[in-house]
């Protein structure tokens, strides 16, 4: 991947803005353990900056909501799609960079949690869709999601 050196000049393609993403929309009783977008979906589509590394940030407010509570957690997570998400998958959900939501807490009682990740090699000037995604670890419905946020942000 293309560095910049210290004194070199810089071009706006080089450091493209940073993107976000939210919504407050609660995504409740996920019982699915394959990984979906929700609705609304929160994602966002960038250009990748010279280096080829970008630093993406995860937020979300998570939740069992079993009474009493039971030990089924939340993931969230992001992949990344090609081509502004016309193309393939680039990098697959994984829990490794994502959130868990914490064992068995008071049901009522949202954890929020963030998290980074550095994404490299990505070609430079392409076009990438980091989309968040979530799943339960057990499928028992008693997972909840109360917000999600997502901001990406070019790294040199």
């Amino acid at each position: 991947m293309a560095q910049l050196a210290s004194g070199s000049q810089v071009y706006g393609v080089d450091f493209p803005p940073s993107q976000y993403d939210q919504d407050w929309t609660v995504q409740a009783n996920i019982a699915s353990t394959s990984y979906a977008s929700g609705t609304p979906e929160v994602a966002v589509s960038i250009t990748a900056p010279t280096s080829g590394k970008v630093l993406v940030c995860l937020g979300a407010g998570i939740r069992n909501n079993a009474s009493p509570a039971t030990n089924e957690r939340a993931v969230v997570t992001y992949r990344v799609l090609e081509d502004g998400g016309n193309g393939d998958v680039f990098t697959s959900e994984s829990a490794y960079r994502g959130i868990i939501s914490p064992g068995p807490v008071v049901a009522s009682t949202y954890a929020y949690r963030g998290t980074f990740s550095l994404e490299r090699g990505l070609t430079p000037g392409r076009q990438y869709y980091i989309q968040m995604r979530h799943r339960s670890t057990s499928g028992g419905g008693a997972v909840d999601i109360a917000s999600r946020d997502i901001t990406v942000i070019p790294v040199p």
